[in-house]
């Protein structure tokens, strides 16, 4: 955008006219034979005026010479080469850069305390752009560009707006216009006077003839020299007029007069409203909302130091709470902007006060529990500026639907010591319900009198209390390590009915499992029945057509989880057949990865067994998955996956599809690929409404060196997180999902639905609608639309997106078209503010002053202060505060070939004309 403002500078144009030929003489010598020359021409001019001046009346003797003279001088002019040039003086108007902070601390929301909610700091920034107050005052002098930063290594520029035009100064068509008028003005007048002259050399010949006709008339010689040199003076006068303007014609001027005298405008076309530059129009909303974990002010602060060292920069503004945790030091970005010369205004978002603040930051329970079990509610909680201060923490319950305080239930109180600034402390609650319904768990702070936000003391969880138990459908191709390990563990869990298909057992083999199967499901009524298939290594050649595309729809259409390991047994023999096997091709559909087909190259095809172990080396989708977390936090996950060994083996594939999720690869560096990519060992796709893991070996049983627990742990989350859309359905006729239901602010959530018509066919609209409900402010529910997923694995798929602008709870409500009034699907997702972004929330003075100060700018509070006054009270806005800055470049001029076209022409008649006439005149006098 930015070059497209430099084509908009402004120019002015300066003509002027130079001799070539001496221009280009740089040598004395050139100079004296020069004048040499000129000397003896002249010379020779003088002895023919004197040799024929002694016979002649003195008014030929003057023709004579004065005809010599401008034949000489006319070549003498031809020689040296007379240009005329244009220098063009290009004009880049001053440009001021306005940076605006949008990580993810500028969507908290200040409060003077108590539970009344405070603008965030970006919706105050933001009202600023809306109102066009700042971007319209700063384009009075100058251009303006504007960029958002936050965790990027380099800002992005969201809009750039030229200078509006001074309407103190005509515009180009109007200046346009005026030269055109005082061109045709001025060469009206010079043909004028050239006519009237050659009405006076007429005159002049008519006398002469008249008197030379009379015998004896001396006059004639004085007529004949005012026709002469009236003629000679109306060629120059006419001539100078048409190579002082030579685009412009006789013809032109009386067309031109016609014209005029008609009162037509000849510039219509200027006003034209195409020709007019159309304004910029921003959805400043949208480009500011706030996402990013990490701020660096600094890099945004040099990255555009460096794009405009050099330009006609006259400041930069930039708005945000100070904060700069990762990049290079905001005071060293200020110093390379000093060396440049670009000056920046500051301007300080938020509060400046230490945050002394107790927080619930997050509660996590099962969305649905069975009556007797027992399960944990984990809390977390985080506070600020309360070091080693005891507070109250309590756990309620209360029925949904229920008002807050009404009907509530004490479960559980405790004391909690309180921790350093910012460090998490996890809560962790045993409940055992004992009857069934929908309850809201509330996990509430007691905080003191001076914490600063009240409204962040809670947060609650929704938990269904139900009959029906998690059931899993265990297939194994065979009785694998990892596989026995599982069905004892499932078996054990009171939570899980399952049942167990080990394919190469023979009838009456004994295995731990609530169900016993000899065979695949036949029917869909009796695969529907499970939420999640966990197969080991499973051999799907045994299955029929209809069995596999049972299982497709389990998971499209009805939710189910797939959860599969690959083993060296039976995926060889399915996986690497090649396109055109229309039941492997279905089983190969569901699974995130793409094989390597039997015909292709098997050197990379993975192996399996070896003695050394290599650990898992996991992404950052990885790391953040809280599925694979082994502990209550992700640090304590991380140091947990660290203290494991690993795994020695794989099954190689080519690559993971387009739209899946990579968390963790294998990690020996001989593995890699040409490119260096390491195997993939854990990755998943949404299919459907359902999910699919994919794990590369089944080596899990390993981690039970480290804790027995986590192995328990690892699949028992895993198969609860692939049946969480078969868990969690609320109609029968639909189901709907999300991407993920702990985010932070800024990241985006993929909504997705899978809905039928009243008739169970898949439902064909063009949209539906959902409500996301801010259950913080139920009144600011925004619509979602969820458009129709052309072509994809299922029909009846709808889909959409939103961005977690701010920390919240939020719920999702998608009524079920044509169903019941109340027949609603819902899903509920929780959103934070990352880490660093809170740690000190606080607004930075002493660091954006320091910035500003030594730049020579000026340090601003509050979004809206730049606009009406400046720091140090002197009540002028910003806009007059930074001073024009505009960059003049002068252009060589090029020369006017017509000018030197008509010159040569006008030169070259000059000289034969009087020429002419030197020997007309020569004639009529006799002389030889």
């Amino acid at each position: 955008m930015l070059s497209s403002l430099q084509l908009l500078a402004q120019q002015a144009d300066r003509t002027y006219f130079q001799l070539a030929r001496l221009e280009s003489m740089t040598e004395w010598w050139q100079w004296l034979l020069l004048i040499l020359v000129c000397l003896v021409v002249a010379a020779l001019v003088v002895v023919m005026y004197v040799f024929d001046s002694v016979e002649l009346p003195v008014g030929v003797a003057l023709v004579l010479g004065t005809l010599r003279i401008l034949a000489f001088i006319g070549l003498v002019v031809f020689f040296l080469q007379p240009e005329l040039r244009t220098e063009q003086k290009v004009v880049k108007a001053s440009r001021v850069s306005v940076l605006v902070d949008i990580s993810s601390s500028m969507a908290l929301e200040d409060s003077n305390g108590g539970s009344v909610a405070g603008p965030s700091r970006i919706s105050q920034v933001l009202a600023e752009f809306e109102s066009g107050a700042l971007i319209e005052g700063l384009r009075k002098q100058h251009d303006v560009v504007a960029y958002a930063f936050n965790e990027d290594a380099q800002p992005v520029e969201l809009a750039s707006y030229p200078r509006l035009p001074d309407e103190s100064a005509p515009d180009a068509a109007t200046a346009a216009r005026t030269k055109r008028d005082r061109a045709f003005t001025e060469m009206t007048v010079l043909f004028a006077v050239s006519g009237g002259f050659f009405v006076v050399s007429l005159i002049a010949g008519v006398v002469f003839l008249v008197m030379r006709g009379a015998a004896g008339s001396g006059g004639a010689s004085f007529a004949l020299l005012a026709s002469i040199v009236t003629v000679i003076i109306a060629v120059v006068l006419f001539a100078v007029a048409n190579l002082r303007n030579p685009h412009v014609s006789m013809r032109d001027v009386i067309a031109g007069a016609e014209k005029n005298a008609d009162g037509a405008d000849d510039d219509a076309s200027d006003s034209d409203p195409e020709s007019s530059p159309v304004e910029q129009r921003v959805d400043w909303a949208s480009l500011l909302e706030p996402r990013g974990n990490y701020t660096r002010l600094g890099d945004a602060i040099r990255y555009v130091v460096n794009k405009e060292r050099g330009g006609p920069v006259a400041g930069m503004i930039v708005f945000t709470d100070g904060a700069n945790n990762a990049g290079v030091s905001p005071t060293v970005a200020a110093a390379a902007a000093r060396t440049a010369g670009i000056r920046i205004y500051t301007v300080g978002i938020g509060s400046n006060q230490a945050m002394v603040n107790v927080q619930v930051v997050d509660v996590e329970a099962p969305p649905r529990v069975y009556p007797g079990d027992k399960f944990t509610i984990n809390g977390l909680l985080r506070a600020t500026g309360m070091e080693d201060r005891t507070v109250s923490v309590e756990l309620v319950s209360s029925p949904v639907g229920s008002e807050p305080g009404d009907d509530e239930l004490l479960e559980e109180e405790r004391r909690v010591k309180l921790g350093a600034d910012g460090e998490e402390m996890a809560l962790k609650f045993d409940i055992t319900p004992e009857t069934e319904g929908r309850r809201v768990f509330t996990v509430r702070v007691i905080a003191p009198s001076e914490d600063r936000d009240q409204r962040d003391n809670e947060k609650r969880t929704t938990v269904e209390v139900v009959e029906r138990k998690n059931r899993v459908l265990l297939i194994a191709g065979g009785p694998t390590r990892e596989f026995r390990f599982l069905r004892n563990l499932l078996y054990r869990d009171k939570n899980v009915e399952t049942a167990v298909l080990l394919q190469t057992a023979q009838p009456g083999t004994a295995q731990e499992a609530d169900e016993l199967l000899l065979e695949f499901p036949e029917t869909e009524d009796e695969l529907f029945e499970y939420d999640c298939i966990v197969g080991f290594d499973p051999d799907w050649d045994a299955l029929t057509v209809e069995q596999v595309k049972m299982v497709e729809k389990f998971v499209a259409e009805q939710a189910g989880g797939l959860f599969v390991v690959a083993g060296p047994v039976h995926t060889p023999n399915w996986s690497r057949r090649p396109r055109g096997d229309d039941k492997m091709d279905e089983i190969k559909a569901l699974y995130p990865v793409i094989f390597i087909n039997r015909g292709a190259a098997t050197i990379r095809t993975g192996r399996f067994g070896g003695d050394e172990a290599w650990p898992l080396a996991f992404t950052r989708e990885g790391r953040d998955a809280d599925f694979l977390w082994l502990g209550d936090s992700a640090l304590e996950s991380e140091q947990a996956w660290a203290d494991f060994d690993g795994v020695s083996g794989y099954y190689g594939v080519k690559d993971v599809k387009a739209g899946a999720y990579v968390y963790a690869r294998f990690s020996d560096p001989d593995t890699a690929s040409n490119d260096g990519t390491l195997p993939v060992y854990l990755a998943s796709q949404n299919y459907g409404a359902g999910r699919v893991f994919f794990q590369a070996s089944g080596e899990m049983w390993r981690i039970r060196a480290v804790d027995d627990t986590f192995f328990e742990k690892y699949y028992t989350k895993l198969i609860r997180w692939a049946s969480h859309g078969r868990l969690l359905r609320d109609s029968s006729r639909g189901v709907l999902l999300v991407d993920k239901d702990r985010l932070m602010t800024g990241e985006h959530v993929e909504v997705r639905a899978i809905l039928q018509d009243t008739q169970r066919e898949p439902l064909d609209v063009d949209e539906v609608i959902a409500t996301v409900v801010d259950q913080q402010n139920p009144g600011e529910a925004k619509t979602l639309k969820l458009r129709k997923v052309e072509g994809g694995v299922r029909e009846g798929m709808y889909s959409a997106q939103f961005t977690a602008v701010r920390a919240g709870d939020y719920r999702i409500d998608l009524p079920v078209p044509g169903g019941l009034e109340d027949e609603v699907l819902s899903r509920e997702v929780r959103v934070r503010v990352p880490q660093l972004e809170i740690e000190k929330p606080e607004r930075n003075d002493e660091l954006l002053q320091t910035v500003a100060l030594n730049t020579g700018g000026v340090y601003y509070l509050g979004a809206h202060t730049p606009m009406v006054r400046n720091n140090v009270g002197t009540g002028e806005p910003v806009f007059d505060v930074i001073q024009r800055r505009d960059q003049e470049t002068y252009l060589p001029g090029t020369p006017d070939i017509k000018f030197e076209e008509l010159l040569r022409t006008w030169l070259l008649g000059l000289v034969v004309g009087v020429l002419c006439l030197e020997w007309l005149v020569r004639r009529l006098s006799k002389l030889a």
